[in-house]
């Protein structure tokens, strides 16, 4: 019955050990990446909702000055337009994304499997795009090769254009990877009347909360339109991706669900286990008791004897747990669709702090719990049992 309680303690360990892993992974790489693509902050005009809009963001100074707020770390310009890669066999529809040179091109640096980034600075402007791997093997082009994009002007009039393909980034997220090719935005700007800015991309300084930050600068916007009728709004990743964050939190749900059953299993398994050494030492303990051992010092000596067993337990299922954790987030050795699940493998984070806290949690229920069969030791009257015996 011990190797029993130690097995499911282990178990129940290990299992939660992971699943805080799992979870605390997918919030983390999926707000990185995210944020990478996306920003903190995006400021467009209403009717855009952050992403993309025949509307143009107009400029004016009072903008600009709102704009030198102390908590935005860097700011760039963009200009985005949905349009249609094709070519003799295939067609796929993508959100080209113009940046300036002030663009962080960090997070596709880093993602870039083949090529390089597009030239922002180049004069005169050089028309290169940026795809994801799906999308170029979609449409079975190479780095260096030309393709087709077809776009619908404000008048329903179709606009043909050619690109050079410089680079493939692979991020592994399905929503980024299916829809964004990156460019000039002087290559974007020209698809329109006039020098046309769909938005700015705000990153923030570390440890300012985007979602307060939004608020403050939609209230500031308001005023800005009030005085010089500039129409903007800002939206935090929250608003930007909602169906992402609202599945975030659902895990949460799961993982508290999941911590629950195994904290009960291994509460039931103990107390189970020490309820059957408690009913299997009765003459010892009618024996000690008639020996002058008080009700306190039995509750101590089982309480111990189960410590022990938990501290086995728990000590085999760190360990379990802990090694599957490293082994995954080292070498990301199980898959996922990201079809489904956004990203391409488990995410297995380090986060000593979730752990700490569980495990801390997981001891101290376990000793209130393993006071039930100690304290049902303590009922054994020593003279019945040394009568029986």
């Amino acid at each position: 019955m011990e190797r029993v309680a130690v097995v499911a303690t282990a178990v129940s360990i290990a299992v939660i050990i992971i699943t805080l892993s799992v979870v605390v992974g997918f919030k983390q790489n999926l707000r990185e990446l995210i944020s990478g693509a996306a920003a903190d902050v995006t400021i467009t005009a209403p009717q855009s909702h952050g992403i993309v809009s025949s509307v143009a963001l107009e400029e004016c100074e009072a903008l600009d000055a709102i704009l030198m707020d102390r908590r935005i770390e860097r700011m760039s310009r963009f200009t985005n337009k949905e349009g249609v890669l094709k070519s003799d066999e295939n067609i796929v529809g993508v959100l080209l994304k113009g940046v300036d040179s002030l663009y962080d091109s960090t997070f596709y640096q880093e993602r870039i499997v083949e090529g390089s980034f597009p030239d922002l600075s180049a004069e005169p402007r050089k028309k290169e795009i940026l795809l994801s791997k799906r999308v170029a093997q979609r449409m079975d082009i190479t780095v260096g090769e030309r393709v087709e994009m077809v776009f619908i002007d404000e008048r329903d009039g179709v606009i043909r254009d050619r690109f050079t393909l410089s680079g493939i980034y692979h991020t592994g997220v399905d929503f980024l990877d299916n829809s964004y090719a990156i460019t000039d935005m002087r290559n974007v700007q020209r698809l329109y009347d006039g020098d046309m800015i769909t938005g700015y991309d705000l990153w923030l300084t570390e440890g300012v909360d985007a979602e307060a930050f939004a608020e403050d600068m939609d209230n500031t916007l308001l005023d800005l339109y009030f005085t010089e009728g500039v129409l903007a709004e800002a939206f935090s990743m929250q608003r930007l991706f909602p169906h992402i964050f609202g599945w975030l939190a659902t895990h949460d749900v799961t993982a508290l669900a999941v911590v629950i059953i195994m904290l009960i299993v291994a509460l039931l398994n103990i107390t189970t286990s020490l309820l059957i050494i408690v009913m299997e030492r009765q003459r010892m303990i009618g024996e000690l008791r008639a020996l002058g051992m008080r009700r306190s010092s039995v509750i101590r000596l089982f309480l111990f004897r189960a410590l022990f067993i938990l501290g086995r337990g728990m000590a085999w299922g760190i360990v379990i747990g802990l090694a599957l954790v490293v082994v995954q987030h080292t070498w990301a050795v199980i898959p996922l669709p990201s079809e489904g699940y956004l990203l391409d493998a488990v995410p297995a984070a380090i986060c000593w702090g979730w752990w700490i806290l569980a495990i801390a949690g997981i001891v101290i229920a376990t000793v209130i719990f393993m006071l039930i069969p100690a304290t049902f030791s303590t009922r054994i009257s020593p003279s019945v049992i040394m009568r029986y015996e």
